[in-house]
Formats: structure tokens, sequence, C-alpha cells
């Protein structure tokens, strides 16, 4: 997998091994920074169940200001933390389930302009959302990554787009 544009573009990222992540493609990943290259610049920019951490490494190098990483698998955490290495930069990494990593970042009173959140589709993922309000700067935007099969709702945020990209939906909601 390499970074698609930026700073790092071409650069070579890592993978984990095995079946458990599920790599964002590449046509994933530049249909999101399409819609996000006005906003990406200086962004705080929170990457929810990362795997390879290839979003919020896209980010960086498309100019974000910083990057959080939350990632359960200790083998894909460790992989983010290699792949930060092996490039240079320095970004936060919280080997937690995302729900325990919401509520530390929820407490230190952090806020980000871009929440990306890509969960195991077979997750109900509702509950989760729930938790993202008191991490919205003012502005923010979340985006979700969800199985075309799969109908979410976020009352909480304006829906502005909904984009069916092969068997995968990306949900764009900006705070109301």
């Amino acid at each position: 997998m390499r970074i698609l544009s930026g700073l790092y573009k071409n650069r070579q990222l890592k993978t984990p091994k095995g079946a458990k992540t599920r790599p964002t493609s590449s046509k994933i990943r530049g249909s999101v920074f399409d819609i996000l290259q006005n906003q990406i610049d200086e962004a705080h920019f929170l990457d929810v169940f990362a795997g390879s951490g290839s979003m919020g490494i896209e980010a960086l190098s498309r100019g974000a200001k910083s990057a959080v990483f939350i990632e359960r698998d200790r083998l894909a955490a460790g992989c983010i933390r290699e792949n930060l290495t092996n490039l240079g930069l320095t970004a936060t990494v919280l080997q937690s389930d995302a729900e325990s990593a919401l509520k530390r970042l929820v407490k230190q009173k952090k806020q980000f302009e871009i929440i990306y959140i890509d969960p195991p589709y077979t997750l109900d993922i509702k509950p989760l959302l729930e938790k993202i309000p008191p991490l919205l700067a003012e502005g923010a935007v979340v985006i979700l990554e969800q199985s075309k099969r799969a109908e979410i709702d976020f009352p909480l945020l304006e829906l502005i787009e909904k984009r069916n990209i092969g068997d995968t939906t990306l949900y764009y909601w900006r705070q109301l």
C-alpha cells in the first residue's frame, strides 16, 4: 500500500498480516481526501479502527497538523508505529478498544476537525457514534466507512454526503 499524495507521496506503508484488518483501498482513500482537500490543512485528525494507519498517515502527508490513531489489535498498532517511524512522523497511537479510547480523549478534552471511522462491518456502530460529539471541533467532519448493506443514521450531525464505492458506503457528516 502506498501513500497517494502530499509530502510522502508514493512511500510504501506496511499492513498488518492476517485477516483481522481490512485495509482501506486506494480508491476509497482517494475519494475521502478529494472531499477533504479544503479541510485537511492544519487539521487534527482522528483515525478510529486505524488498521495500518493509512488514513491518518495520508492526512499527515497532505498537511494535517496532528493525527491520533485508535487500534485495538496489538500487531496492527505495532504496524502503525512502524509506519510512523519509517516516515519520521510523530503521532499518538492508542492501543485500546475504540470506546475506551474515545472516553479517554473526551476526558482529555481533545477535539478534532476530522474523524474517520472504519469499524468492522459487523459491529453495531451506533453506540460508538454517540460518543463522538464532544470530540468535534467547530465545523468538524465525521466520515464513516461501512458496508453498502448497512443503513446508518446519525441524527446528532448533518449528513452532507453518502457515497457508494463498490461494496462500501462512505457517510460524511458535519456538526449541526
